[in-house]
């Protein structure tokens, strides 16, 4: 049995937040480039321009990415042979939220947290949203997503029935980046969830833009890559003001589910898609 220490995991996620706050992994920004490149609306090369001159401010100056710096969501793989020894803490939620407080005060990271329903700000950014699972192995591998809600005010679930084809999936995907518009400032990534019940379909969602930039060649692949080609068809382009980029890249997790159902979620992501991986 592996023990590991609840400062290291507080370390471990808040060097996360640092990094993911203030620099895009190499995978979305090239696909951010590579846009750039072969967007031919004038406004939207523009805006493409700007993003990434934003991106290399963001990385020169240690500013935030985005001003809307974000709710941090947390998923832990945990290895069957770890023990988390936990001292001045008494489960993982405190040693992430204690990551969380000390990396939004430290890195001067605005606090976009309230409570429910009074609406009152934490003043800390806590908590975060934290999602557990077990897995074989001596190591715990985590991975951060801080959300932004311009685009996470746009997730939206369908129950679609049993015998719902395809190509009504692409149209209901294309029709959730129609009605968002602007708003998840796009270009943007896409992840969809399908399976399960209606909450696992959602955190499926969000599990698959994790998934951003990595090459895959499946039958879901394909799929992938017909949701991409018909969201781009809508000229949405970058920052909605039109061209041939709307989406960036599109993910799909799956999982099995009732006879009688087929859930599909959609979790949108702006083009400061902030994710890191690790392993502790």
């Amino acid at each position: 049995m592996r023990k590991i220490g609840e400062d290291f995991i507080m370390d471990k996620i808040y060097n996360a937040i640092e990094k993911a706050s203030f620099s895009l992994e190499p995978e979305v920004k090239k696909l951010i480039q590579d846009a750039k490149i072969k967007e031919e609306n004038p406004y939207g090369k523009k805006t493409l321009e700007v993003i990434i001159e934003n991106i290399k401010i963001a990385e020169r100056k240690r500013i935030p990415l985005c001003q809307d710096t974000g709710m941090v969501v947390l998923f832990f793989e945990i290895g069957s042979k770890t023990m988390i020894e936990f001292k001045n803490f008494q489960s993982l939620q405190d040693v992430v939220d204690c990551a969380v407080k000390e990396a939004y005060q430290k890195l001067y990271l605005r606090k976009s947290v309230v409570s429910v329903p009074d609406r009152k700000n934490t003043l800390d950014n806590a908590p975060a949203v934290v999602w557990c699972e077990s897995i074989p192995g001596d190591k715990i591998k985590f991975s951060l997503l801080i959300k932004g809600f311009g685009s996470e005010n746009t997730t939206q679930l369908k129950m679609f029935l049993p015998g719902t084809e395809q190509n009504e999936i692409i149209e209901f995907i294309v029709e959730c980046v129609k009605k968002a518009g602007p708003n998840p400032c796009p270009p943007v990534f896409i992840g969809i969830g399908m399976g399960g019940t209606a909450e696992k379909a959602v955190y499926l969602s969000k599990k698959a833009l994790l998934e951003v930039g990595i090459k895959k060649f499946s039958e879901i692949a394909e799929f992938e890559q017909k949701i991409i080609k018909k969201v781009n068809e809508t000229g949405i382009g970058p920052g909605g003001l039109g061209g041939r980029f709307t989406c960036l890249d599109a993910k799909v997790k799956t999982f099995p589910t009732h006879i009688a159902g087929f859930p599909v979620a959609v979790s949108i992501s702006c083009w400061a898609h902030r994710m890191y991986q690790g392993t502790i």
